[in-house]
């Protein structure tokens, strides 16, 4: 019983480090670049693309313009949001890791 726990912390380690590279790569990247790219373009484009692909297939409703267009703003705007949140979190969670590696120090208010 006890290899089996020493197991899943190895394991659970690993997928945080593995997790922590990815972010540090996507960090790089930029906030703007990953607020647009991943929320934007890519989460909005594709529940853009599910929305009206399910209103015509499924519920076999005409295309009307006026909610095609009101949901092409309103994805991509539902998006950005979506792509701020995570941004946020994330960086919270590296924050917290790197300080628990102590890679950084947690900065005294009123530093920037």
């Amino acid at each position: 019983m006890y290899g089996d726990a020493q197991m899943i912390e190895r394991f659970k380690a690993a997928m945080f480090s593995r997790q922590l590279k990815a972010w540090e790569k996507k960090r790089r990247q930029g906030k703007r670049s990953f607020v647009l790219y991943r929320g934007v373009l890519r989460w909005g484009g594709f529940i853009f693309v599910l929305t009206t692909l399910t209103n015509v297939m499924v519920r076999h409703m005409k295309l009307d313009w006026v909610s095609e267009i009101s949901l092409l703003i309103a994805c991509p705007f539902v998006g950005y949001f979506w792509a701020r949140c995570v941004w946020y979190l994330n960086e919270l969670h590296f924050r917290d890791a790197m300080e628990q590696q102590g890679t950084i120090t947690k900065s005294k208010p009123g530093q920037a």
